[in-house]
């Protein structure tokens, strides 16, 4: 790996159209804008990259894209789309066809609307204060409750604590855990090229508000989204 400063950065919104959670999730209309554009709007006011493009396989899809300033340059095909792929895949697919050289690969989730330019740059900037970082991604603090005493089934029917009873004590005690939220993926470009994900050590993170970490996956879920912008809650377009 090599380390030190990153300098040049290509960014990809990975947007295909076969959603089974929540049909269309990526083009659904949030305070005018199609979700995302979001991505896009944030990512062109971070100054971070020379060009925004979009992984998408519809064209719908790419059209809309194009209207909020991202590049398409072309369709993604059935390999790089279906269930199993994973939007890891489709940003590289983009970059091994488009990228010039950059040295950090971003992942702009599009179902992540509430990211801020300054959340891709400070994330750049951990690349900076830390120059063996290998990768950066968001999180958010969760109770520990909901992590320590996970339970597990068992084959007999009963359940077990996955981490043992060792964590079974008042929350004040236990060890601060975060959530990756998917709003921040981002790692150099040799890390990601080979391990083709963004959990690699050294790994950082930097941490999300929960206001602003909602990962739209269901209809509860943009339904929240649309109050919050409702309510003027915090977005690139804002």
């Amino acid at each position: 790996m090599t380390a030190g400063a990153p300098g040049r950065h290509f960014g990809v919104v990975p947007a295909r159209s076969g959603s089974k959670g929540l049909a269309h999730k990526n083009i659904l209309e949030l305070g005018g804008h199609p979700v995302l554009a979001y991505s896009i709007e944030a990512a062109r006011k971070s100054g971070l990259f020379r060009e925004i493009f979009v992984a998408t396989d519809d064209p719908h899809y790419a059209d809309l894209a194009r209207e909020a300033g991202a590049a398409v340059p072309f369709l993604l095909p059935l390999e790089v789309t279906g269930d199993a792929v994973s939007s890891t895949d489709a940003l590289l697919y983009v970059w091994e066809r488009e990228g010039t050289g950059e040295d950090l690969l971003w992942c702009l989730q599009p179902t992540s609307p509430f990211r801020l330019p300054e959340d891709l740059t400070g994330a750049r900037d951990l690349f900076v204060q830390f120059p063996d970082t290998a990768c950066v991604v968001s999180g958010t603090p969760v109770d520990p409750h909901f992590f320590h005493w996970v339970l597990r089934p068992e084959e007999n029917g009963t359940y077990g604590m996955w981490f043992g009873d060792g964590f079974l004590k008042d929350r004040s005690l236990l060890p601060p855990v975060f959530r990756p939220n998917g709003m921040i993926k981002v790692g150099r470009r040799e890390v990601v090229a080979s391990r083709r994900h963004f959990f690699v050590d050294p790994l950082r993170m930097l941490e999300t508000p929960e206001a602003r970490s909602i990962h739209i996956r269901s209809a509860l879920d943009f339904s929240l989204c649309c109050l919050l912008v409702e309510e003027g809650g915090a977005h690139a377009f804002r």
